[in-house]
């Protein structure tokens, strides 16, 4: 069980504002219950709701309590030009400290009403772009995982192939460009087995040339040297298998044309490595 993406899936904050339907929420609690890390997330994401109502519910200034009153009472109350004498009367008695029973409790609701909706516009939009960015860090997430996944395949089948080389009768021969101004940090290995006429070629440090220009193996043995195959600077650490050798006392590689040459460009010659 992932429990980070299901934590980033969002189903949380959904369970916490009531979306969910009764299956769901069963699946939360439950889910909760078996597993620490949730329950933990779910009362954090709970404390930071009660924290986002009360940040938004900021107390008004007694300036602003006092017009919203007079916005109240306009309207319920008449002007002292329009009352008769015995209504003057109640209201000079009403400043003396009795107070007048006014209802008009449709505006203080329609007050409350119009804050609470805010209040649940703000934590919607609040909770919905979490929702959102959580479902893009999961996807982001699965993303990575894919080609991790994809690279550790390359990686188990390029081990297998050493394996099994190596574990055939194989002779290494390192090639080394030291001796060679050319490529003097050059470093390669040949991998060949007599008995089978099988040739493989590693690439540990190997410069990348030009569109014209290819890496050439040549096996030099009684007859002089031969060319076995092209060689890719690009793919280190993969075998590259090369055409069969039956007898060489040396490997050696050259750059040469596009393609290669029949015999090697000795003036180019990259690295040499003598077989024991």
């Amino acid at each position: 069980m992932d429990i980070q993406a299901y934590i980033s899936s969002g189903k949380l904050e959904l369970f916490l504002l009531g979306e969910l339907n009764e299956r769901e929420q069963q699946e939360v609690m439950e889910m909760a219950a078996r597993y620490p890390a949730i329950q933990k997330e779910l009362e954090e994401l709970e404390q930071s709701m009660f924290a986002f109502d009360h940040r938004s519910g900021i107390n008004p200034s007694e300036g602003v309590k006092n017009r919203i009153m007079e916005t109240l009472y306009a309207g319920e109350q008449p002007t002292d030009a329009a009352l008769p004498a015995a209504e003057k009367e109640r209201n000079a008695t009403t400043d003396r400290g009795i107070h007048r029973n006014i209802s008009f409790p449709w505006k203080i609701w329609a007050v409350a009403a119009s804050l609470a909706a805010l209040i649940a516009s703000a934590a919607a939009i609040y909770f919905a772009t979490r929702y959102y960015q959580s479902q893009e860090d999961y996807l982001a997430l699965m993303m990575e995982r894919s080609v991790l996944a994809e690279e550790l395949d390359i990686k188990q089948t390029r081990f297998e192939q050493v394996e099994e080389v190596l574990a055939g009768d194989f002779e290494r021969v390192s090639l080394s460009g030291t001796a060679f101004e050319i490529q003097e940090d050059a470093k390669l290995n040949v991998f060949w087995n007599p008995d089978k006429a099988l040739v493989y070629v590693t690439v540990q440090n190997l410069a990348l040339l030009g569109a014209d220009q290819d890496y050439q193996l040549w096996a030099i043995g009684e007859d002089g040297p031969i060319g076995i195959g092209l060689i890719n600077p690009q793919e280190k650490n993969i075998l590259q298998k090369m055409d069969a050798v039956v007898a060489a006392g040396a490997f050696a590689i050259t750059i040469e044309p596009k393609g290669g040459s029949l015999s090697p460009t000795l003036e180019k010659l990259v690295a040499l490595g003598e077989v024991a």
